[in-house]
């Protein structure tokens, strides 16, 4: 497989070779992962241990693994950017090596408890867990959130058969994520005192993500197959024709997992978070040139009235369709098919459900439209 050289990290040409979908292909890899599962027991409850007697849970490495795990629905509310001047020697350490150096001797000496995920570094010997990115030939950028929120639900769950439950966001999104961010004082609060979960048992929450994301892959494969390959065709089409292409997206992995690997190297790559008043890029149009964005619940309306208006292409990744774009032979609208709330496993006794989906599956339709727009 091909390496490409990208700032601050190694990162695999993934799926330009792949002769099928990448959709799929990141279900292979949820399977897995999935296979490493019962691993994830012991360092869990380890982990378990130390955050219940006052531990403090630090994410390092990947810049893009920082922004996934942290402010994410359905994860920890209490988990924080790394800073290794307050590292305690209860504390829990997610680490996600950009490179083959291994910072763990200098953190694991403070007494902190070290879980590394993605490509294992020269000389490691802490808890490890791959990203099985090979298996399917998918970004290991991209392939590396399936271990991390799989751990995550070992380590949630291996807390409440302690006792403890620990805030988890819900999605921002949501009428109540806001006040459920001030009411935990953004994970100042770890632990919930207002409500008692029952213990979860082994593996139940990371088996559920497993099949959760799986589903949706494939239910993309099948339901938006059409819609992907058109928008593969008008890519394919504008790229021969030296006409622009963009790839607009938002939230935590992105706009790592397209400007940092292969795809920002054929499309433009920018931050457009539609549905929030932030600022907008303010890009050059024109006819025949395609602006693709992968978004999160709302559809780019901002995007979609300034392209269409100069005739340049657009396809949108969101759980709402715009109405006023319907009927427009020029838009296509893909269905990431996950629910509004994003994270995708509920347990009993708990108000919001756990680990978000569209990391992953928001990732694998940005490379499969990549890999449709090479040809390949």
């Amino acid at each position: 497989m091909k390496l490409l050289i990208c700032p601050a990290m190694l990162v695999v040409t993934a799926c330009a070779e792949a002769q099928d979908s990448c959709l799929l292909r990141a279900a292979q890899v949820l399977d897995a992962c999935g296979k490493d599962i019962p691993a994830m027991k012991a360092p869990a409850d380890e982990t378990a241990k130390r955050l219940a007697a006052g531990g403090k849970l630090w994410v390092a490495g990947s810049r893009a693994m920082i922004s996934e795990l942290s402010g994410r629905a359905g994860g920890f509310m209490g988990i924080r950017p790394l800073k290794e001047d307050q590292i305690g020697a209860s504390d829990v350490i997610l680490n996600f090596p950009e490179s083959d150096s291994d910072n763990s001797p200098k953190w694991t000496e403070t007494g902190a408890f070290v879980v590394a995920f993605g490509t294992k570094p020269k000389g490691f010997n802490g808890v490890f867990f791959s990203d099985h990115a090979g298996v399917g030939k998918i970004s290991p950028s991209l392939a590396v959130c399936i271990p991390a929120w799989l751990f995550t639900g070992e380590m949630i769950s291996a807390l409440t058969r302690i006792g403890k439950m620990p805030v988890v966001y819900e999605s921002i999104g949501a009428y109540y994520g806001m006040p459920r961010i001030d009411k935990y004082k953004n994970g100042e609060i770890f632990f919930h005192e207002d409500m008692k979960v029952p213990p979860v048992e082994v593996g139940f929450i990371a088996h559920r993500y497993v099949e959760a994301v799986s589903a949706m892959l494939h239910r993309i494969e099948k339901e938006q197959r059409d819609n992907i390959d058109r928008a593969g065709g008008w890519c394919r089409e504008a790229k021969t024709g030296g006409k622009r292409l963009y790839m607009y997206s938002m939230g935590h992995l992105f706009p790592d997992e397209i400007e940092r690997t292969d795809i920002g190297k054929t499309f433009k790559s920018a931050v457009w978070n539609s549905g929030f008043r932030h600022p907008k890029p303010d890009d050059p149009y024109g006819d025949g040139d395609v602006a693709i964005h992968i978004g999160y619940q709302h559809p780019p309306n901002v995007l979609l009235g300034r392209a269409r208006a100069k005739g340049t292409k657009v396809v949108y990744v969101s759980l709402r369709s715009e109405r006023n774009f319907v009927a427009d032979n020029g838009v296509v609208w893909i269905d990431p098919m996950w629910d509004w709330p994003d994270a995708c496993v509920p347990i009993a006794g708990y108000d919001v459900p756990l680990l978000p989906a569209s990391g992953v599956v928001n990732g694998a339709v940005a490379w499969e439209i990549y890999r449709l727009t090479c040809g390949k």
